[in-house]
């Protein structure tokens, strides 16, 4: 078992990370992880014996796992190696995983041309650290600087798996002319092995410099984009070459990439997609068609109600397996509940999902009282035969509320209890979660 120690232990851990250097990993850091881990375990049971203050007790798995929650989800303004290295300060039972996470990253945020080779200097006075990195994130005002970091990545990174080329604040464009004319081979050549591509406010003059980055990645399976638009839209080149198999998706205000993935059909092999707030409804039917044949899960996130469809078409999707459709009315209402039902027969969907955003629950449910039939139109078709594999059922709210408005919000458990009196049928089934 291990603890969050007190000074001793965290005196020493900061002296190793004081001292210490990059870590020694082999192959990315997991060759060391198992021995790591039980000396660390052995270690940290002598010292709770002999320290009198212990405040949570562990075992060192656990906070592994949070660890990694942690490293998974920094801001991207973050440095998150800077910052795994100071969370393995903390304690000796942090301190190996922080450092394997840390040194994993290449964080490149807002520095200037001379600071990135600075630090590509550094890198080059220790290359073992390349061998580690998994992760490259880069955030800058200038494209031109992502141009020089992958000429000097070249051949560098052989264990690389994600590329973050993004710009939280406001919308950058990809300009051909701060990027050298074979950016796009000095690309492949440094990031060859990556599978996830993640882009965030970046505006491509057109499809096909759009296409050209994905075709750089021979090995790209996942695919995040956040407010990704092209100045061009029109001009969509034919289909991608046959090596691009993306399997998943998450686009998020990005319906330029929505039509590229249709006319491209480079959306043909998805098995998972995310779409949030799209604009386009009949664009995202048009990739369920094309990704019919494979598509298995399917997240739709809804941000307007002027219109009586809220979902795409979902009826050529029939390998759909899991469904989940996130609302974000202004007040809870059955009605939005229940346009937000698919209207297709599902053969293979076993998991749905309704997720209610609310900023707040001001009406204690109030406002649905007086609205059993839609409640009963929920109950009858989601226990109907359009959905013969359903198996589970989850209707989520979701309340965002400030500290001293707690206690106005319906609680965890007077949810439930509440949704299965208003869905008798399908509480009954035991579906319903």
């Amino acid at each position: 078992m291990a603890s969050v120690p007190a000074s001793q232990s965290r005196n020493r851990a900061l002296r190793e990370a004081e001292a210490g250097g990059a870590l020694g990993k082999g192959n990315g850091g997991e060759a060391e992880f198992r021995s790591t881990l039980a000396a660390t375990r052995v270690e940290e049971q002598q010292h709770c014996r002999l320290s009198p203050c212990r405040s949570i007790e562990l075992p060192v798995e656990v906070w592994w796992k949070v660890i990694d929650c942690v490293a998974d989800r920094l801001s991207v303004c973050q440095d998150g190696r800077r910052r795994m290295r100071e969370l393995a300060r903390v304690s000796r039972a942090w301190y190996t995983r922080c450092r394997v996470r840390a040194e994993e990253r290449l964080d490149v945020i807002y520095r200037h041309k001379k600071e990135v080779y600075r630090l590509i200097r550094r890198l080059n006075e220790h290359p073992e650290r390349y061998n580690a990195i998994k992760r490259v994130h880069f955030m800058n005002n200038k494209i031109n600087n992502f141009g020089s970091l992958a000429v000097h990545m070249a051949g560098k990174l052989p264990h690389v798996e994600t590329l973050e080329p993004n710009f939280p604040w406001r919308h950058r464009d990809w300009e051909p002319g701060q990027l050298h004319p074979q950016v796009f081979l000095h690309v492949r050549v440094a990031f060859e092995s990556a599978t996830t591509l993640r882009l965030a406010r970046l505006t491509f003059p057109s499809a096909v410099v759009f296409g050209r980055l994905l075709c750089a990645l021979p090995r790209l399976t996942s695919l995040t984009c956040g407010h990704v638009k092209f100045t061009n839209p029109g001009g969509v080149p034919g289909p991608v070459p046959s090596s691009l198999r993306l399997a998943t998706v998450d686009l998020d205000s990005s319906d330029d990439v929505i039509g590229f993935l249709v006319e491209t059909r480079a959306g043909a092999f998805l098995s998972h997609v995310v779409v949030r707030r799209s604009g386009d409804l009949e664009a995202c039917s048009r990739l369920v068609a094309v990704a019919a044949l494979s598509l298995s899960s399917f997240q739709f996130r809804i941000n307007w109600f002027d219109r009586d469809d809220l979902l795409p078409d979902l009826t050529p999707a029939q390998n759909l397996c899991a469904l989940s459709v996130c609302i974000n009315p202004f007040s809870l209402n059955p009605k939005w509940l229940k346009r937000a039902l698919p209207d297709a027969s599902l053969p293979n969907l076993r998991d749905f999902e309704i997720a209610v955003d609310l900023s707040a629950d001001d009406q204690q449910l109030s406002n649905d009282d007086f609205d059993d039939i839609s409640y009963a139109r929920i109950d009858g078709v989601l226990s109907g035969p359009l959905f013969p594999a359903l198996r589970k059922i989850t209707l989520c709210l979701r309340c965002n509320v400030f500290p001293n408005r707690v206690t106005s919000i319906t609680s965890e458990v007077s949810w439930p209890a509440y949704i299965s009196l208003k869905l008798p049928l399908l509480h009954a089934s035991g579906r319903l979660l």
